[in-house]
C-alpha cells in the first residue's frame, strides 16, 4: 500500500455524503436558473413571433391590395383643388433647387399650387437660391423653438390667418424629389373623402452603396409594403414626415403642436385619438438619398428611435386603452404597432434566444426561435419581392448583421440614457432622381 494513500480514500469516502447534497444544491439551482430564463425568453420570444405574424398580416393585405386594387369613381369634373406646399428647410442650399425644380413638374395647375419654403434659422444660401427658383421663402428666427416641428406650426399658423383660399396643405423635406403625379394622386384621395393622406417614401439612391441598398430595404417594408397592407385593413397607414397632405378643414379642427423628436409620429397619433385616420396614397412616391455608409446615419437613426420610445411612453397606452372601451380597431391598432421591434431587434432577439435554447436544451425556445425568424424572413423577402425590388438591395441584406450590432448598441445606450433631446439636422447627400417616375 502506498503510504498515505488508504487515509486519503478513507478521508474521501467520510466527506462524501457531505459535498454531494451539496453538489446537488448548486444543480439544482443551476437547473432552476436556466428554466426560469428559458420561461423568460420564452414569453419574450412569444412577443416577436406575434409581431412577425402581424408583419405577415400586413403583407398578405398588400399582396391583396395590389391584385385588387381599388378603383376610383369617376363624376362630373370639378374644380382642381387649391394646394399649398409647405417646405421647412434649415440651411438646404445644396438640395433646396432640386426639391423646387422636382416640385415644379408636376402635372397640376400652377393656378391651384402655392409654394412657400419655411427658412427656418438658415445661416446659408437656401433663401436666395429658393427665391431663384420662384417661390415664396417666409424666413424665421427662433433660437428658442428650433425645429422642423416648430418651424411647421408657426407657418401653419400664419397661413390659416392670411385671407387666402386654400383647400389642401402639402408638406415636403427639402431635401425630397417627388413623383409628376403626387398632387394630382393626393387629390383624388381627397376628393375620395379622405382628409389625412400619405404617399410612398422611398430611398432614390439604392445603387450608390451596400448601405444606402439596406436602407431602400427598410423603406420598401416599412413605408410601403406595411401601410398598403394598412390601409387594406382599413387601419390608418401613418404619416412619414414627407410627402403627406391634410385638408385645411383639418388643420383647423386639429392645429399642428407637435415639436418632439419624430413629429409626423406625434401628430398621427393625436390625429387617431380623436377619430381621424391618414390613408395611402401607393401610386405616388417622395425620394430621398440615404447616407452611404451606415456610421452616417447614426445620428438620424437615434433621433428616429429615441422619438419612438417616448411615444411609447406617452401616448401608447392611452390609445391602447381608448381603442379598447371604444371597441375601435383603429385606435387600438395605433397604439399597439409601436410596441413592434424593428427588424433589427426582432433578428437579435430570435437569434440570442435561439443560442440559449441550443445551449439550454430547451426545444420549446429553440423552435420558437426559428419559427420567429422563418416568418420575418417570409416577411423581408415577399416584401421586396411584391414591390420588385432590384437585385442590389437583396444583395445588401448580407450586410445587415452590421446594422443588427449596431442598432442594439444604440438600444442599449437609448435605455441607459443616452440620447438624442432635441431635433439635429440629418447629414445630406445629394438627391438623387428615382426611376419609373409615373
Amino acid at each position: 500500500m502506498v503510504p498515505g494513500l488508504g487515509m486519503n480514500v478513507t478521508f474521501r469516502s467520510a466527506i462524501s455524503p457531505v459535498l454531494r447534497p451539496s453538489t446537488r444544491r448548486q444543480d439544482g439551482h443551476r437547473s432552476a436558473v436556466a428554466r426560469s430564463l428559458s420561461g423568460v425568453l420564452i414569453v419574450a420570444e412569444g412577443g416577436l413571433a406575434l409581431s412577425c405574424g402581424y408583419l405577415l398580416l400586413l403583407l398578405f393585405a398588400a399582396r391583396e391590395s395590389v391584385r385588387r386594387p381599388s378603383t376610383a369613381v369617376v363624376g362630373q369634373p370639378q374644380a382642381r383643388l387649391r394646394f399649398v406646399v409647405l417646405i421647412p428647410a434649415h440651411n438646404e442650399q445644396d438640395g433646396i433647387q432640386a426639391s423646387l425644380a422636382s416640385l415644379a413638374s408636376c402635372r397640376y395647375p400652377d393656378d391651384c399650387l402655392r409654394t412657400i419654403v419655411i427658412a427656418d434659422n438658415c445661416t446659408d444660401a437656401t433663401v436666395s437660391r429658393a427665391l431663384k427658383a420662384g417661390v415664396e421663402v417666409w424666413e424665421r428666427e427662433d433660437q428658442a423653438k428650433f425645429g422642423k416641428g416648430y418651424a411647421l406650426a408657426w407657418a401653419l399658423q400664419r397661413l390659416q390667418t392670411e385671407n387666402k383660399d386654400f383647400d389642401v396643405v402639402a408638406m415636403l423635406d427639402a431635401d425630397c424629389l417627388v413623383s409628376v403625379n403626387m398632387l394630382s394622386a393626393m387629390e383624388a384621395r381627397v376628393r375620395g373623402g379622405a382628409s389625412a393622406v400619405q404617399v410612398s417614401y422611398v430611398v432614390s439612391n439604392a445603387d450608390a452603396s451596400n448601405a444606402s441598398a439596406l436602407r431602400s430595404a427598410a423603406f420598401a417594408l416599412m413605408n410601403t409594403v406595411r401601410p398598403m397592407g394598412k390601409q387594406r385593413l382599413g387601419l390608418s397607414c401613418g404619416l412619414f414626415g414627407t410627402g403627406m397632405a391634410f385638408t385645411r378643414e383639418l388643420l383647423r379642427r386639429e392645429p399642428w403642436d407637435a415639436a418632439g423628436l419624430v413629429e409626423d409620429a406625434e401628430y398621427h397619433m393625436r390625429l387617431v385619438e380623436n377619430g381621424e385616420r391618414a390613408e395611402f396614397v401607393p401610386d405616388a412616391w417622395v425620394s430621398s438619398a440615404m447616407p452611404t455608409s451606415l456610421g452616417r446615419s447614426s445620428s438620424q437613426q437615434a433621433r428616429w428611435e429615441h422619438g419612438k420610445l417616448q411615444l411609447v411612453c406617452r401616448r401608447s397606452p392611452g390609445l391602447i386603452a381608448s381603442g379598447l372601451a371604444r371597441r375601435d380597431i383603429v385606435r387600438l391598432h395605433a397604439g399597439l404597432e409601436w410596441l413592434v421591434p424593428p427588424q433589427s431587434l426582432i433578428a437579435a432577439g430570435s437569434l440570442g434566444s435561439a443560442l440559449v435554447g441550443s445551449l439550454s436544451g430547451s426545444r420549446r425556445l429553440l423552435a420558437l426561435s426559428a419559427v420567429t425568424l422563418a416568418a420575418q424572413l417570409t416577411f423581408v423577402l415577399m416584401g421586396l419581392r411584391l414591390l420588385s425590388t432590384p437585385a442590389r438591395v437583396y444583395r445588401a441584406l448580407l450586410i445587415a448583421p452590421a446594422l443588427i450590432v449596431r442598432k442594439v448598441a444604440l438600444y442599449i445606450g437609448l435605455l441607459g440614457g443616452r440620447g438624442p433631446t432635441s431635433w439635429v439636422r440629418t447629414e445630406r447627400e445629394t438627391p438623387v432622381g428615382v426611376r419609373g417616375n409615373p
